[in-house]
């Protein structure tokens, strides 16, 4: 991996995103009006919703703010890829950079990098709005309530490997960010435990990879509980990362290859 070409894009896509700054600033202010409709519901709910949120936090204000920035980090991740590679071809930067020694995982880190941590960003700064509004977050757990937030997110950029590679076949990433959003918002457990969805349904949730990386990390974040306290989840959670971005890589590099020799590539 070339880190300084990595370092070098990163600070390209800094420089293009940052001449937009109105369109930075009403998209912080919006983070606002998206935290604080959350906190009054969730107060409402919170005598019905407590004994069912029981082991995953017993505050739902909480817990239903650790979804809306799930739901939030899981679109932005799968939809960064296929948008970067869709502008490069129609654009022409994308066949420029495989021009140059670059491999084409550090120019595809290196384009995502950006856009990869502004949603970071945007997902910390909602969880830090609602610790002002009393949100309650164990302090100890924070960092390793970063690490399976981060896990969640390359997970998903892997999601967004898979539908860069529909791009460059097809000229479109179909409905795959759509189907992991709808998945997390109703089989994920981003506003209601998944013990709570019917049974059939519920079988559907063990194949959203969000709704383990949403239990581990309330059970970590909200509950102050251990890595290994919520290791099952964690452990499957690892697996699925590893299993997707190997696909993705597998896929974007057959993509690649097919689209150089059938000389497919330049035609937007």
């Amino acid at each position: 991996m070339n880190w300084r070409a990595v370092g070098a894009l990163l600070r390209a896509e800094w420089l293009t995103f940052s001449t937009y700054r109105t369109q930075t600033v009403l998209s912080l202010l919006a983070l606002g009006f998206t935290v604080v409709p959350v906190y009054f519901v969730a107060n409402a709910l919170q005598g019905t919703m407590a004994p069912r949120i029981a082991q995953e936090g017993t505050q739902y204000f909480a817990f239903v703010l650790t979804g809306t920035m799930i739901i939030s980090l899981v679109s932005s991740c799968i939809s960064i890829l296929p948008g970067v590679v869709q502008a490069g071809i129609g654009s022409g930067f994308l066949e420029g950079l495989l021009l140059t020694r670059t491999p084409w995982l550090t120019w595809l880190i290196g384009l995502s990098a950006y856009q990869i941590l502004w949603a970071l960003l945007r997902a910390l700064l909602v969880m830090i709005a609602g610790w002002a509004l009393g949100a309650r977050i164990a302090g100890a757990a924070i960092i390793p309530g970063l690490f399976v937030l981060l896990l969640i997110m390359v997970l998903h950029w892997g999601v967004g490997l898979c539908g860069a590679a529909m791009v460059i076949a097809f000229r479109t990433e179909g409905p795959l960010r759509q189907i992991f959003v709808v998945g997390t918002t109703l089989l994920g457990g981003a506003f209601y435990p998944t013990s709570v969805i019917p049974g059939g349904l519920q079988v559907l949730s063990n194949f959203v990879p969000a709704s383990y990386g949403l239990r581990a990390l309330r059970r970590i974040l909200l509950d102050g509980k251990s890595f290994a306290e919520a290791g099952s989840d964690l452990g499957i959670l690892v697996i699925m990362t590893v299993t997707v971005c190997g696909l993705g890589l597998v896929l974007f590099g057959s993509a690649l290859r097919r689209a150089r020799v059938t000389g497919t590539l330049a035609r937007a």
